[in-house]
């Protein structure tokens, strides 16, 4: 299941929107699993009787954090929403704990939700799926300064749009 263009954009938050939406401050949960746990939770309360999947997907690309919820119904439709705030954050703290200065930090996330106990998590550190937002050699250059790794594991094609963007701005 992917989205289109025009149903993506709607999805997407600007930073300001966020910060206007933005509840109390938290406090930040322990562990990874934990995080995992209540991201599920709360795209799970998401769901109404006769939607059967979700699919909460996540770009975090410097400054560039963007996300959404696709749910499929049982007659095969799919209805798009904006996760709530606390799962944007849950995914930014997700983010910075698992941080590995030898692989980076992941770029995007896609969690497939069955149920509470019926899930799958991928993240990448390495690619942003053809349907996801776009990032700009800007957002590319934010995050490997914000979490650095070694040369060899910045992806080709992160490498090239930094490049171009330079021979283009140069």
């Amino acid at each position: 299941m992917t989205l289109s263009r025009p149903e993506r954009i709607d999805l997407l938050l600007t930073r300001q929107q966020r910060l206007e939406r933005e509840p109390e401050p938290r406090e930040p949960l322990g562990s990874l699993s934990a995080i995992e746990r209540a991201v599920i939770d709360a795209t799970i309360a998401l769901l109404s009787p006769g939607q059967k999947f979700a699919l909460l997907w996540s770009v975090q690309v410097g400054e560039h954090l963007v996300a959404g919820v696709q749910i499929k119904e049982r007659g095969g439709s799919v209805t798009n929403l904006l996760p709530p705030v606390e799962v944007l954050e849950h995914l930014a703290d997700h983010k910075r704990m698992s941080y590995d200065p030898q692989t980076g930090a992941w770029l995007s996330a896609e969690i497939f939700i069955a149920g509470p106990t019926r899930y799958k998590t991928s993240y990448s550190t390495g690619a942003i799926a053809d349907w996801m937002p776009e990032v700009t050699a800007e957002d590319l250059t934010a995050e490997f300064a914000a979490f650095p790794r070694p040369d060899s594991e910045i992806p080709d094609w992160a490498r090239s749009q930094i490049d171009w963007a330079a021979r283009k701005t140069g």
